[in-house]
């Protein structure tokens, strides 16, 4: 025989409810947790525009990280420079309390070609390697600009990769826009 259903009036009606919905939420929550470790860590995004101006018009905004500010603002954060003015070596660095300690460096550059550059974030914690690529076509330049980072096993930032394309595509697209204002003026 089986037993009758509690008495909503009873104490044991009462509690139970509160239980069942809270180890519900705990399972959604480790679900979503679960999800979350197997989703990449690893991210790259790519912008490309073709400017009407040669590379070298392009080159001398992408080598230099004080003239960085004028095309692909980091907002209003203070920032040191020390190395050499531009090429290799040339760093930029801040220290904010909501973006975080950081360091922008470019790391290898090729005249009228290539900048790559790395960003650290917090001693490293995050980490960012880019580049900037230059090639004539037609009479104009076109500019590709390749972003990769590894957010690692974090469950909770595997859901940012997944909207890392139109995030940060999105910052690269308006610095791109803002560049190719610059370079014609």
């Amino acid at each position: 025989m089986s037993e009758p259903p509690p008495d909503p009036r009873s104490a044991e009606f009462r509690f139970s409810l509160p239980l069942k919905v809270l180890a519900a939420a705990a399972a959604l929550l480790i679900l979503a947790l679960a999800v979350g470790i197997l989703l990449p860590g690893r991210w790259e995004v790519e912008r490309s525009v073709l400017f009407a101006a040669p590379p070298q018009a392009v080159y001398g905004w992408l080598d230099d990280p004080r003239r960085w500010d004028r095309w692909a603002p980091l907002g209003d954060v203070e920032s040191t420079f020390s190395g050499p003015p531009r090429g290799p070596g040339a760093t930029r660095s801040w220290h904010h309390p909501e973006m975080g300690d950081g360091t922008f460096r470019i790391v290898a550059a090729v005249p009228n070609r290539e900048v790559l550059y790395r960003v650290e974030v917090q001693e490293g914690a995050l980490i960012t390697e880019g580049t900037l690529r230059l090639e004539p076509e037609g009479g104009g330049t076109r500019v590709t600009w390749t972003e990769q980072g590894d957010f690692g096993p974090n469950p909770l930032m595997g859901y940012t990769v997944l909207g890392m394309d139109r995030l940060q595509g999105n910052q690269m697209e308006n610095a791109l826009q803002r560049l190719g204002e610059l370079v014609l003026r």
